[in-house]
């Protein structure tokens, strides 16, 4: 049985971020991921043709000025020279067959009437259709500016908290103001997976968790065992309830009122010689059969252009690539290289920082257990990172 101080079941940047503080504080640090690569939602696809190489985004997208816990990260890790910055190539509505501007969908009239709601009006208590709606006008709400909401978490966001959909945040005014990286998103995986304090274990999930003798016991699939003083859960809601049960039923009962979403995703690669679309950072389709398609024209390619697909539920793969061909205008031959992939993602409603304080008074009755995701203060990527590094000086403050 292999001895560690922490274990981290979880490897995407919220188990990634907290394997990095506990390893900078010399911590040895065991992080487990079912998948066979560590990101989650920084697993950038590669692909290779020849020479050439791409890679593309299935989950998250863009980084922001703004992130400040994860650029602490990425300059202690010496890649903040890989930052590069964006093309400003337009979020697009595709409206009536054809690929418009956002505003092709906005009534001006009523856009003017409201939003001078923006200066009296709070966001406390308020649902995301509550407040939005009284900023951009009913109309314009329900048939543009709530795609482009349920296109962020691809998933239908009316009933989302408003002050938890997006946030103001300091900015750093050193660093762009929105950015990715060299190798993409999961360059920045891959940097603190390798850090050496960290073991990473990929390919194998967490089976059962159990006590032995005061410390944690991981088991995972092929009957290894991990064991460490202290267990950090980073793995979505559903999951964690489920291996919680096995150390504290209330916790597992707890995680499990969180709904959530599956989120189907295909991104396809295609030659940029063979499609004629304009470049676009994102096509938004209301009332379609995915929530958004995003590009990765925000970092020309001299050889391909790469889209992600981001589905609703139920749709089988035959259909799923009609509309993909159908939206970029190609037949199914010109697509060079696909990829499927599945990510969870919290929904959100009213009373969720009630849930998560109660969450937290658990937490603070169990010894040295903690938990970090994307259900705690919010689903941006600085969310995750923050709720990591306040669960890592809870940590520390009890050592």
């Amino acid at each position: 049985m292999a001895q560690q101080e922490v274990v981290i079941i979880g490897g995407g940047i919220s188990g990634l971020s907290m394997a990095f503080y506990c390893s900078q504080a010399g911590m040895k640090t065991t992080l487990i991921e079912k998948e066979s690569v560590v990101g989650g939602s920084f697993a950038s696809s590669q692909y290779a043709s020849n020479s050439d190489k791409f890679w593309f985004e299935m989950g998250a997208h863009t980084c922001y000025s703004s992130y400040q816990n994860l650029l602490g990260i990425v300059e202690s890790c010496g890649i903040a020279d890989t930052i590069i910055p964006r093309e400003k190539v337009p979020f697009t509505l595709l409206k009536d067959g054809k690929v418009q501007s956002i505003m092709s969908g906005m009534n001006l009239f009523e856009l003017l009437l409201s939003v001078p709601n923006i200066f009296f009006l709070k966001k406390d208590n308020q649902t995301v259709r509550s407040y939005y709606s009284k900023i951009v006008g009913e109309k314009n709400y329900r048939n543009t500016v709530s795609h482009f909401f349920n296109a962020v978490p691809s998933q239908a966001t009316d009933d989302f908290p408003a002050d938890m959909m997006f946030k103001s945040r300091p900015k750093r005014k050193d660093v762009l103001k929105n950015y990715t990286f060299k190798g993409g998103l999961q360059s920045v995986a891959r940097t603190i997976a390798a850090r050496k304090e960290i073991k990473v274990i990929t390919g194998s999930p967490a089976r059962t968790i159990s006590n032995n003798g005061g410390k944690y016991v991981v088991t995972t699939v092929d009957g290894k065992e991990y064991a460490a003083d202290a267990l950090v859960m980073a793995l979505p809601s559903a999951p964690a309830s489920t291996l919680l049960q096995g150390v504290n039923p209330g916790l597992a009962a707890q995680m499990a009122k969180l709904r959530y979403a599956d989120v189907e995703s295909v991104g396809v690669v295609v030659r940029k010689n063979n499609i004629s679309l304009k470049p676009v950072a994102a096509i938004i389709s209301p009332n379609d059969t995915f929530f958004s398609m995003v590009s990765r024209d925000t970092v020309p390619d001299e050889h391909f252009r790469g889209f992600a697909f981001h589905f609703k539920p139920g749709l089988d793969d035959n259909a799923k690539f009609r509309r993909i061909t159908d939206i970029l205008g190609i037949n199914l031959s010109k697509i060079e290289h696909t990829v499927t992939k599945k990510n969870v993602v919290p929904s959100l409603r009213l009373g969720h920082k009630e849930w998560a304080a109660s969450t937290d008074q658990l937490l603070g009755s169990v010894r040295n257990l903690y938990m970090t995701g994307n259900y705690f203060g919010g689903m941006a990527i600085e969310d995750c990172v923050s709720r990591s590094r306040e669960e890592f000086e809870r940590m520390k403050a009890v050592r």
